[in-house]
């Protein structure tokens, strides 16, 4: 049960035992100053007092609060306690002679168990820009290692001994094969005498670079030398002219291919051959016209040597003119066929059946002349005398004769001569 109290309960000095401060979830409306309660939110669970302009968090963990070495504390009985520096010992310093002319660090100096002034030395390279402590201008003086060595490596010599930081040393380079030093500069020993587009190449009895006689203006790569140019492996040649300008030309390969670019399976459309210049006469060539599909020389042709054929037989064959649309081309024909235009005999043909056109029975031999027709002379000579001899002629065949001897003779001891009459006049207008 409530009471509603309407005046103030003065206890005496006597305890409250066992108090309840008014428990809630929210503030109490219209609070009078030093008015109390609990919040009871479990997110809250805090003691507010009502200062007469809002309620105030009396909770907190700290108890007490106690001055320590150069700290100071102040009402902190029951309200808010203020908390203040003693100077950690600043107000017993003592002045440093200048300390307002120049950027100084207080410090706390363990040595003398009191605090000073720390100053920057700029001598030494230590200055203080601001708010910023940095490194100055170093004095070599100030550094543990104020010198330095330098080492001359391959091809360099260097000055002997340490070089005090600021001072100088030198370093000289030594004049290697193919390297000219001068006082102010290094450069390729006989670099005045090389030529511009020109490649070098190493003359190693001067022990320097010298041109080569290869020379590259960017439109053409000349070989300009009296010596001889040697390529060891293939040449390949991909432009459309080769041009050579040379009065002897010796080639080792055993068969030249022209026209090689040709598919080996495209139709032929191409004469290809050679070609003599002849300066203010007309040019002549030797090669092969595809038109006539045949060998053609372009003027005369002389063989100086035809080598003469041993063991003549009919199937002995000539060259002979042949007509041709356009030009005059040779042919290749038989004897026969020479002697059967000139109505002549194939020539005279030693009896004897030793020979591959002449065969024998008993006392006739038979000879094959190969002209093809039976209108043929016969006449048989002796192998010695040359004398003409009578004897029996018999035409069974137009490329046989037979000779009949009334007698046993020997073989080879006669001649048989065969020729052609010539066309046959059967009508009596043949003119010769």
């Amino acid at each position: 049960m409530a009471i509603d109290f309407k005046s103030n309960i003065n206890l005496g000095g006597n305890q409250i035992q066992n108090v309840l401060l008014h428990p809630t979830a929210t503030a109490p409306s219209s609070p009078a100053e030093g008015q109390v309660y609990f919040n009871t939110t479990s997110a809250n669970k805090k003691l507010y007092v009502y200062d007469g302009a809002a309620w105030i968090d009396v909770t907190g963990d700290i108890r007490s609060i106690t001055a320590g070495g150069g700290i100071a504390v102040s009402d902190g009985s029951g309200g808010d306690a203020t908390v203040s520096l003693s100077h950690l010992g600043l107000e017993s310093l003592t002045a440093i002679s200048g300390e307002s002319a120049i950027d100084s660090i207080f410090f706390y100096d363990v040595s003398s168990a009191s605090a000073a002034y720390l100053t920057c030395d700029t001598a030494s390279g230590i200055a203080i820009d601001g708010t910023s402590l940095k490194l100055a201008s170093i004095p070599n003086a100030s550094l543990t290692n104020s010198t330095i060595t330098v080492t001359g490596g391959a091809g360099l010599t260097a000055t002997a001994g340490a070089t005090a930081l600021g001072g100088s040393t030198t370093i000289d380079v030594g004049e290697g094969t193919g390297i000219d030093v001068t006082a102010n500069a290094v450069a390729l020993k006989n670099h005045a005498a090389l030529t511009d587009d020109t490649l070098t190449m190493w003359d190693d009895t001067n022990g320097q670079l010298i041109d080569s006689p290869i020379s590259d203006d960017g439109t053409s790569v000349t070989v300009g030398s009296s010596r001889n140019l040697v390529i060891a492996g293939n040449l390949t040649v991909q432009g459309s002219t080769t041009t050579v300008d040379s009065n002897t030309v010796n080639i080792g390969d055993a068969m030249l291919s022209l026209n090689a670019d040709i598919a080996v399976d495209g139709t032929p459309s191409e004469d290809a051959g050679i070609e003599v210049q002849r300066g203010a006469g007309a040019n002549k060539k030797l090669y092969w016209d595809e038109s006539l599909d045949s060998w053609r020389v372009e003027g005369e042709l002389i063989i100086d040597t035809v080598p003469t054929v041993s063991g003549t037989t009919t199937q002995t064959k000539i060259l002979v003119e042949k007509s041709h649309a356009t030009d005059t081309t040779i042919q290749q024909t038989t004897v026969a066929n020479i002697g059967t235009a000139l109505g002549l005999g194939l020539y005279s043909v030693v009896l004897d059946p030793g020979r591959t056109n002449v065969s024998k029975t008993g006392n006739v031999y038979t000879v094959a002349h190969g002209l093809g027709t039976k209108l043929v002379m016969v006449e048989v000579i002796d192998a010695t005398t040359h004398e003409t001899v009578m004897v029996e002629v018999t035409r069974p065949s137009t490329t046989t004769v037979k000779i009949h001897f009334a007698q046993t003779v020997s073989n080879a001891d006669y001649f048989c001569m065969v020729s052609a009459v010539g066309n046959l006049d059967t009508a009596g207008d043949l003119t010769p």
